[in-house]
């Protein structure tokens, strides 16, 4: 019998990484992974101006890096049995395009200019924009935000494209419209030459661009072009309609016909978001909050649509299938997350590499890289917990829930001469797991329940201190997936939809989504301990949870 394999792609911050899987068995015939390589130089960014961009020949080179890894050694005959192929990315992550759909920066003119790139999702470079796409929502007949949590952030769509055309013109004048990553790299993958003909995903429509059914998909040409003139020859040249992730975007570009033997009826499905994807891969079920947990966390919730939850303020939005289809889909998370500990491991090392007079050799300089994190671990386990200890917010990058907020910066409070660096980095955790804990109060608060927290990402599976420690201050039990590559496995589940081989996601769910291999139980002694913590941590953080 022939196999019916697929691939999911996951793009992250610093990378893509791949999997080829039988979509019937579930077998993972083989995976992949491709760092971009301009990023990993820091071209195009100014962290101390919150400015974070990607060239698009990073993604491009990375797929056919990841291709060719996926591919080696299979045979012409099993390359064509590769039916579908999905996609997810980081978001909001939108670009300027031409009227053929090409970013502007592959363009000549535009390859050095970083407002010409992608601009990833933790850029910060727009809030006074989204300070006032805010205060223009709350005057306007409709507010747009009200399906966003209520506050648009600088992290999204119109923020960053508002802030372009301000801050550049000439490349504005150029560009033809926007589109976001994860609706761009299906656009590549298939070889679509149309603007209009990009399928737009529910996903970043919904929870990044304010589109909604309700008020007749994205904001008004009157409300964008009330916000700035800017946005005149832009308005007609978006979208009305949206798509779930695991319908048909087209199929496979002749280039990658002729490069790698693909079959040239191979699908490419809609696009998606990163960690909504990885809801689906980590198995999401009604009522279980599944955080996905890297260099920052996504916090994922379906609630089915016949239990009519409420507007819930603050948070990053609710959108009908932009999950689960079928489900409307929350989305909350923190800025920063496993980006609060690498600053802290930067921290400490960068002295011990530069100061003058240690010559270190790249074997130690090695050691110290890998084994920081265990070191520090052992030193933040060994100090007792009490109510007194010291604390830290988790707002090293801003706040994205609740109550999105990107001029917060982190603070701390409890240091004494008696302070060290396990002290610290044991605060450091717990604050990143109070963050945690607000998001959830804040869903409680309007009535919604977690039934059940599963945690998946690359953090949950190298770091159990965290999750541990995570589990005592959230009062309950964590669950732990099988499985580190659950965004690229939620690709794989849309792609084995649309592919015929599964009528449905659930149904396709049950054979493919990672599976619970550990659960962290929660500590009573240490919760009822951290619940005094975590009202201090309120106040630090002058918040309203």
């Amino acid at each position: 019998m022939q196999e019916k394999l697929v691939i999911g792609m996951d793009f992250g911050t610093d990378s893509v990484r791949g999997l080829l899987v039988n979509a019937m068995t579930g077998d993972v015939r083989s995976t992949a992974v491709s760092y971009f390589k301009r990023w990993k130089q820091g071209l195009y960014c100014e962290p101390q101006k919150d400015q974070y961009r990607q060239h698009p020949l990073d993604y491009m080179e990375s797929i056919d890096e990841v291709f060719h890894a996926l591919l080696t050694g299979l045979s012409p005959e099993t390359i064509k049995q590769i039916k579908a192929i999905g996609t997810n990315t980081t978001g909001s992550t939108p670009v300027a395009v031409d009227e053929q759909g090409q970013p502007l920066s592959l363009r000549e003119g535009f390859s050095e200019n970083p407002n010409a790139m992608f601009i990833l999702w933790k850029d910060h470079t727009a809030i006074k924009d989204a300070d006032e796409i805010n205060a223009l929502a709350k005057k306007w007949t409709i507010d747009y935000t009200r399906f966003s949590g209520g506050i648009y952030s600088s992290e999204w769509f119109w923020s960053k494209i508002l802030h372009v055309n301000r801050v550049d013109p000439a490349l504005a004048n150029q560009a033809f419209t926007w589109v976001e990553q994860s609706d761009w790299i299906p656009t590549y993958l298939s070889g679509t030459t149309k603007v209009s003909a990009i399928k737009r995903n529910r996903c970043a429509a919904g929870h990044k661009a304010m589109w909604n059914e309700s008020h007749g998909g994205l904001p008004s040409s009157e409300f964008l072009c009330s916000l700035d003139p800017s946005f005149y020859h832009l308005v007609h040249r978006f979208y009305t309609e949206t798509y779930t992730s695991e319908q048909e975007f087209g199929t496979i570009a002749k280039v990658f016909v002729d490069r790698y033997g693909f079959d040239e009826n191979t699908l490419i499905t809609v696009g998606a978001i990163d960690a909504h994807h990885g809801a689906v891969g980590a198995g999401s079920e009604a009522y279980t909050l599944i955080k996905v947990i890297g260099t920052s966390t996504c916090d994922m919730l379906v609630v089915p649509k016949q239990d009519n939850p409420p507007l819930v303020e603050g948070i990053c939005g609710q959108v009908d299938g932009s999950i689960d289809p079928g489900m409307i889909g929350f989305e909350a998370g923190q800025s920063a997350f496993g980006d609060i500990y690498n600053w802290f491991k930067k921290m400490m090392l960068k002295p011990v590499f530069e100061v003058q007079g240690l010559d270190l050799s790249d074997r130690q300089r090695e050691v110290l890289e890998n084994n920081f994190f265990a070191y520090i671990t052992r030193e933040a386990e060994a100090i007792p917990l009490t109510a007194e200890d010291m604390l830290f917010t988790d707002y090293h990058n801003g706040r994205r829930t609740p109550d999105a907020d990107f001029t917060k910066v982190a603070a701390a409070s409890g240091f004494t001469l008696a302070t060290g660096a396990g002290h610290i980095f044991k605060a450091l955790v717990e604050g990143t797991a109070f963050g945690s804990k607000a998001i959830i109060d804040r869903f409680r608060s309007y009535n919604i329940p977690i039934k059940a927290v599963i945690a998946t990402g690359g953090i949950p599976n190298k770091a159990p201190y965290v999750v541990q420690v995570l589990a005592d201050v959230l009062a309950c039990d964590v669950q732990v997936v099988d499985s580190d590559q659950t965004c690229a496995l939620g690709a794989v589940i849309c792609a084995a939809v649309s592919a015929g081989v599964y009528p449905n996601i659930d149904d396709a769910k049950l054979k493919l989504a990672a599976k619970v291999s550990k659960t962290y139980h929660c500590n009573p002694e240490r919760a009822a301990i951290y619940e005094k913590l975590y009202q201090a941590y309120k106040k630090l953080t002058q918040l309203e949870l």
